[in-house]
C-alpha cells in the first residue's frame, strides 16, 4: 500500500497525477526516469498504474526538442500494476524507493 509513502508522491498518485524520479542512465550521453501514471476506471471503483523506465537522449531535452520511441527516447522496461501492492512489488523490483519520487512538474521528465 501506499499509506507509508511521503506525502506529496502519495497525494500525487491520489489525485490521479503522474509522478517520476530520476535514475542512473545506461550511458552519459542520457537521462532516465522512473515515471507512474495512475489510470482511474470510468466508474472510480478503482484503479491501476502503467510505469514507465525510460532512457532520453540528453540532447533532445537540451534542445527542445520532441521525443518519442525510437527517436530520443528508449523504453529500458515497462509494467502495469492493477493495484497499490502491485505497485509496490514493482518498485522493489526495479530498486526505486518511493521517497525518490516526486512531480513530474518540478522535474525536467520531458513526456
Amino acid at each position: 500500500m501506499i499509506d507509508s509513502w511521503p506525502t506529496a508522491p502519495r497525494t500525487a498518485l491520489q489525485r490521479g497525477q503522474l509522478i517520476v524520479a530520476e535514475v542512473p542512465a545506461s550511458r552519459p550521453d542520457r537521462r532516465a526516469w522512473i515515471a507512474i501514471y495512475p489510470l482511474q476506471s470510468p466508474a472510480a471503483t478503482g484503479h491501476g498504474f502503467n510505469l514507465f523506465h525510460r532512457e532520453f537522449e540528453t540532447s533532445y531535452i537540451q534542445n527542445g526538442w520532441c521525443v518519442g520511441p525510437g527517436d530520443g527516447m528508449t523504453d529500458v522496461r515497462t509494467a502495469h500494476a492493477q493495484d497499490e501492492m502491485t505497485l509496490n512489488q514493482v518498485l522493489t523490483t526495479w530498486g526505486l524507493d518511493p521517497s525518490q519520487l516526486t512531480y513530474a512538474h518540478r522535474t525536467d521528465y520531458p513526456v
